[in-house]
């Protein structure tokens, strides 16, 4: 099935943002934002969505904050409607929303798990379906990225939210698949440690500081991430400069997660 995409300087695409009053999710609104998209924004509390919006470059008409709980299970429904009433579109999904905290396998309960699980992964699944179904009707494509985590790879600090990350992967793999027929491209990124304030609330004061240092020390560009460098990547993968990227999983990482070589490891010398 071949699709056609509109062009975009004439017709002003359109995103929806989830997460976009947090640290990932508002750079991510800045980037689209500049690059021209009317944006949809959601995020849990309506005054800091408001604040995030408010710092955005262009005519404030070209924003709506819808804000609310991602695990609501009629958000989806209600987001996409949002679009369409404002702007007759959607062409793009960023779905950034997502929560951890620190936690040893043995200290997960029953509840951590259901809502770790239900935030990172369930209701990534029910937005994009919802954004997935519009787009196939429409049939003029699209692109959606999730944000995974490095933890996909290495289960993390959390073990519900390892799992959740990882399960954002498959996902990504099975949409890039369902909806690649329909011009909908799926791909996903995997932050490494980015300076958000939520990774500070968790590490405050000085434990964010020996954290930094320690994940600067075995990364490769000896620094720790900017929610800035995520979202760049966000809007690569949502315009058409990726036009034949689907079912990617990219780090954003600095390289933190690579084997340094034998020749580094303190046994070598």
């Amino acid at each position: 099935m071949q699709t056609q995409r509109l062009p975009w300087p004439m017709t002003r695409p359109v995103a929806i943002v989830t997460g976009a009053s947090g640290g990932i999710g508002s750079a991510t609104a800045a980037v689209l934002a500049r690059d021209g998209f009317r944006l949809v924004l959601n995020g849990l509390e309506a005054d800091a969505l408001e604040r995030a919006a408010s710092r955005l470059p262009g005519p404030r008409t070209d924003i709506v904050c819808h804000a609310g709980d991602v695990t609501d299970r009629d958000l989806p429904e209600r987001l996409c409607e949002v679009a369409l009433r404002q702007f007759g579109r959607i062409d793009a999904l960023a779905g950034v929303a997502g929560t951890s905290r620190p936690a040893g396998f043995h200290e997960t309960d029953d509840a951590e798990w259901d809502r770790l699980v239900d935030i990172n992964l369930s209701a990534a699944f029910r937005l994009a379906r919802a954004v997935g179904r519009h787009m196939m009707d429409r049939g003029t494509g699209g692109a959606i990225v999730q944000v995974s985590s490095i933890s996909y790879a290495n289960g993390g600090g959390n073990v519900a939210y390892g799992a959740a990350k990882a399960g954002v992967v498959a996902m990504c793999y099975a949409m890039a698949q369902s909806l690649g027929p329909y011009g909908v491209r799926v791909n996903a990124v995997a932050p490494g440690l980015i300076d958000t304030d939520l990774v500070r609330r968790h590490f405050a004061g000085e434990a964010f500081d020996r954290l930094a240092e320690g994940a600067s020390s075995r990364t490769p560009l000896r620094r720790i991430g900017r929610p800035e460098d995520v979202a760049e990547v966000i809007g690569f993968l949502v315009s058409d400069k990726a036009a034949f990227i689907t079912g990617a999983v990219i780090p954003v990482t600095g390289g933190m997660e690579l084997l340094p070589p034998i020749s580094a490891l303190p046994a070598a010398g």
